[in-house]
């Protein structure tokens, strides 16, 4: 005869000391992760410059000093085709009227940023794309579609990873590099607000 142990099964509901322990395993990891790819916290860092961001609540009062515009507009006409060497070959083209007429415009516009020169206190220069594909996945682009953005003053703003509403200057202009064309836009911004 043969007898059997029963064993109860372990209390699905985990104690509150268990949850606990694993809420603080869970931050530890973090940080260690987080130490492993960013790098350790930089005694001393300031952090990115609170002015250029604008608040939620102030987009429509501080909005109102700049022209909406958008990349509909600016990327909406045949400006070239990529030379395979990170530029531009020339096609025939013309830039209509309207985009010209926002040279030296303040303007705003959403987009996505990818940044050029970024420290642990935010980023001074980023390009700024259409669709978050554009800047991060290598998605190939014209000069008409994006935007060469430098924080006015060499202030530095956050960088995020979601859609950001740009506030500054444009500046229509073809950049160039070994006689190839790199940018067509430029903007000194004023500050950024960032989209939910």
């Amino acid at each position: 005869m043969s007898t059997q142990t029963s064993v109860a099964p372990p209390d699905a509901t985990p104690s509150p000391l268990r949850l606990v322990a694993l809420s603080l395993l869970g931050a530890v990891s973090f940080g260690i992760l987080a130490i492993l790819f960013v790098g350790p916290p930089t005694r001393g860092a300031r952090g990115f410059d609170p002015s250029t961001v604008v608040p939620s609540a102030r987009i429509t009062e501080v909005g109102s000093r700049y022209t909406s515009t958008d990349f509909n507009l600016l990327a909406g006409f045949p400006y070239g085709e990529p030379d395979g060497r990170g530029g531009t070959a020339p096609v025939s083209y013309q830039i209509p009227e309207a985009v010209l007429a926002l040279s030296g415009t303040p303007v705003s516009i959403t987009g996505y940023m990818l940044p050029l020169d970024i420290t642990e206190d935010g980023v001074r220069t980023f390009i700024l794309n259409a669709s978050f594909d554009m800047c991060y996945f290598g998605a190939p682009t014209l000069p008409n579609q994006f935007i060469v953005v430098t924080m006015r003053g060499g202030r530095r703003a956050p960088l995020v990873h979601t859609p950001v509403m740009v506030f500054g200057t444009l500046s229509v202009r073809e950049e160039r590099r070994d006689g190839r064309v790199t940018s067509l836009y430029a903007l000194e911004a004023d500050g950024v607000s960032i989209r939910p």
